[in-house]
């Protein structure tokens, strides 16, 4: 992950980072080109949404999708 500078776009350095919330961080850096900016700056990190979902979660959501099914159903995507 790249964090720029929001001054003048140069690659900025994570000296710290706070956590608050589940999923949401608070980075605080520094610009690395200290000749003509310098600025320190406060980012923030969150989660946003997956666009595939861990496999196990995949596979949890599937049997218990299907174990709402009929029976017969059921039975049907077994192919028996």
């Amino acid at each position: 992950m790249r964090v720029t500078c929001p001054h003048c776009g140069s690659k900025a350095i994570i000296t710290s980072r706070e956590n608050v919330a589940d999923n949401v961080s608070e980075l605080y850096c520094s610009c690395s080109n200290t000749k003509e900016c310098g600025a320190t700056f406060v980012t923030s990190l969150a989660f946003k949404h997956y666009l595939n979902p861990p496999r196990g979660d995949t596979a949890q959501l599937a049997a218990s999708l299907i174990k709402n099914l009929p029976n017969n159903i059921q039975l049907d995507l077994l192919g028996l």
